[in-house]
This record gives C-alpha cells, structure tokens and sequence, in this order.
C-alpha cells in the first residue's frame, strides 16, 4: 500500500535498527508507523511492539504486516501516556513533535533510545534543539545510500531518499 509520505528505506531500517539496538522483551513504540515496516523489523527482537500514527490507512497496514503488536491511529501527544514505558522508539512522522516529544520523555525509561529519521534540515535542526533541551541528544547523521543500476553496459549510481537520523539516549 502505498501511504502518503516518504516510506523508510530498507537501508535506513537497518541503520535505525542497529542504533536502537532492541532486546528481547523490550518495549518499543514506532512513532507515524506508517507502512509498518519498521515495526517489522523490531519485531524480530521484540514481542512488545506498539506503533501510532495520525492516518487510519497506515494503522491497516502496520496491522496486516506486523502479526504482532498494538496499533493505535490518533494524536501521539494523547496516546503515548497509555502506553507502557517506553524502552526504545523510532520516530518516523514528525508532524507535532514539539507537542509529542515532551509527552514521550515522560513516557521512557532510564536508557531509553530514540531514533528519529527525518528530510528536512530545519526539523532535524529543532529535533536536535528538543533533544538538547531533554539532554538527550547523541548524535545526528546524514545518510545518503545508492543503489547500482545499468547504464550503457556498464554500472552507475542511483542516489535514494538521503535523510537525517537523529540519535538519543535518556539518561
């Protein structure tokens, strides 16, 4: 299904999950699940998996791909304190994060990690600036990922999505 959006490259699922490094029992919520995809991917180190997104499309989805799991289509700002204690968390719809943000550290574990994957500069900019604010804040990336394709008999590059990946920990 094709959603509204930029959906989160294979790649990037993999970068995100690597940095978020989920354990067996942890609990992890995907923030504009969208697809489900990355709530997929969680799910093999996770049975606790929860995802909210605003578009009712994307919690269909994220149900018929990920066999396991709690999906909620709503606001995050009035959903996330339902939710058990969140040990890791993956950020893909940034729309209202200055309103979910502070809800959701409210909402965390000690060592709890955040990986938030966005496009734009300038919201990846104030996703710093939240961070900080939270002394949370680890690291930001940008991610730029190829893909070979033939090109009069021989091989070229295609670039993809490159996006920002915003990094922290709750200490």
């Amino acid at each position: 299904m094709k959603l509204p959006g930029t959906a989160t490259q294979p790649e990037n699922i993999h970068i995100a999950m690597g940095k978020l490094d989920i354990r067996p029992g942890m609990t992890f919520l995907d923030l504009g699940c969208g697809s489900g995809a990355v709530s997929l991917a969680a799910a093999r180190f996770t049975d606790e998996i929860y995802g909210i997104d605003r578009r009712e499309e994307a919690i269909r989805a994220s149900k018929d791909l990920v066999q396991k799991g709690t999906f909620h289509n709503g606001e995050a700002s009035e959903l996330i304190s339902q939710l058990p204690k969140i040990e890791r968390c993956f950020v893909g719809g940034t729309n209202g994060i200055q309103t979910f943000f502070p809800v959701l550290m409210e909402n965390t574990t000690h060592n709890c990690v955040i990986v938030v994957n966005l496009a734009r500069i300038k919201i990846a900019s104030k996703v710093v600036d939240l961070m900080k604010e939270f002394n949370i804040f680890e690291e930001l990336l940008q991610i730029n990922i190829s893909k070979g394709y033939e090109l009069a008999g021989d091989m070229a590059l295609k670039p993809i999505n490159p996006i920002f990946m915003v990094v922290g920990r709750h200490r």
